[in-house]
């Protein structure tokens, strides 16, 4: 048994649909038929495999490159730096105590 994997996209109404197929074929049967094993439709690619039973990270890869999807890159937002604050009891005692005038001269 081998499985066949399909993909392709339509428009309805204003909105891109894709549809992702899972045909199973039994080569080692003289005249069988190609039979479809599971299809996904959906606006998100990942769930329409997810809805056809396709888990298979190169499958999936190689499904995208057919259609030329681009995956999402990660948005790289800089930050400028801030000084770290001190959590210290100590430290915060002292300040506390000495601001009331109770440390001694």
């Amino acid at each position: 048994m081998e499985h066949i994997f399909e993909a392709y996209t339509r428009d309805i109404n204003g909105k891109t649909y894709y549809f992702v197929k899972k045909f199973s074929t039994f080569p080692e049967y003289v005249d069988s038929h190609i039979l479809l094993d599971s299809m996904g439709m959906h606006t998100d690619f990942f769930t329409a495999c997810r809805i056809a039973q396709i888990n298979d990270e190169a499958i999936i890869h190689k499904l995208m490159a057919e259609l030329n999807i681009i995956p999402d890159v990660v948005r790289v937002i800089s930050m400028r730096s801030v000084k770290a604050v001190t959590y210290s009891l100590i430290k915060n005692t002292h300040q506390a105590i000495s601001k009331l005038g109770f440390s001694s001269n």
